[in-house]
């Protein structure tokens, strides 16, 4: 007898009238995992343009386990994660289990040893794989439970799947913005209780990580620590912000009162978006619309 209950809401959806499910040959299907929401995105290869958008926010999901049960439920329910002729399947997971080593020291046979430096690791429970990052010629190692990673195999058994850790997305995408005019740019994506900063200066990316925060005093603190290990004058700096923050949010507010200059980020240029995007605020969606810059 099955007593998994729904734990999960359809927050937002935008389909796009020119897509149907018959087109899947010719798209790339992006999924989003995180503690806290599940994401659904569709881009159009031959027409470089995203069509559909599903956003799933889990309520009183606490494990793994849950997060996979709730992934199978939504299949139940969503096309798009019942077809298996998509061009290419790309999964990203949000967690804080991720290294970074140059591509040119980076050995596959010893990628458990890299990421046990910087993360708790159970090889009973947990997946470790690793994706590389072209343009800064790194190799990103990361872990994801493996009932995740199961449930996600299961659900596309008749093709492949790409699986990166989100900072992977994030940092590809935010080495596309337009040419800086600072020596140093100062980036954060903003998820329910983590916050990705990330530094990048002429050179390419010079600090990316991932801090957990539980108010919005946490919140801060690890930007300005970042900030002031990095060099970098909150008085003078500007930081661009993605993700999911609002402008009269307290995350926002005490931001404004420690930073100068807080702006939110676009979405990428590099993709177009069908006309029913416009309505959603440019700095949300980053980390989905980001994995169509990965290969």
């Amino acid at each position: 007898m099955n007593t998994i209950s729904t734990h999960y809401r359809l927050s937002h959806k935008i389909h796009d009238e020119t897509f149907a499910t018959s087109q899947a040959g010719n798209c790339n299907l992006y999924i989003t995992i995180s503690p806290r929401t599940i994401r659904l995105a569709v881009a159009d290869v031959p027409r470089n343009k995203f069509v559909v958008l599903e956003d799933y926010e889990l309520i009183t999901v606490f494990t793994p386990l849950q997060v996979a049960e709730q992934l199978r439920l939504i299949a139940k329910e969503s096309g798009l994660l019942q077809e298996q002729r998509w061009q290419n399947v790309r999964v990203s997971i949000s967690n804080q289990h991720f290294t970074l080593v140059p591509a040119t020291l980076f050995d596959p046979s010893h990628q458990e040893d890299y990421l046990r430096l910087h993360s708790n690791l159970n090889l009973e429970l947990d997946v470790v794989l690793s994706n590389h990052i072209d343009n800064i010629e790194a190799v990103n190692i990361f872990a994801m439970e493996g009932v995740i990673y199961r449930m996600v195999q299961s659900l596309f058994s008749e093709r492949p799947v790409q699986f990166m850790h989100q900072t992977s997305s994030l940092i590809t995408s935010v080495l596309h913005q337009p040419p800086r005019k600072r020596d140093r740019d100062f980036y954060i994506y903003v998820e329910r209780n983590y916050v990705t900063v990330m530094v990048v200066s002429e050179n390419g990316l010079q600090f990316c990580n991932i801090f957990h925060y539980l108010s919005p005093e946490d919140f801060i603190y690890f930007i300005v620590f970042v900030m002031q290990e990095q060099k970098l004058n909150p008085e003078q700096e500007t930081i661009t912000v993605w993700g999911d923050i609002s402008h009269d949010s307290a995350l926002f507010n005490t931001m404004t009162k420690y930073i100068r200059q807080v702006r939110f980020g676009k979405k990428p240029v590099e993709v177009a978006y069908s006309y029913k995007f416009d309505d959603l605020f440019e700095h949300r969606y980053f980390e989905v619309y980001s994995l169509h810059l990965c290969e």
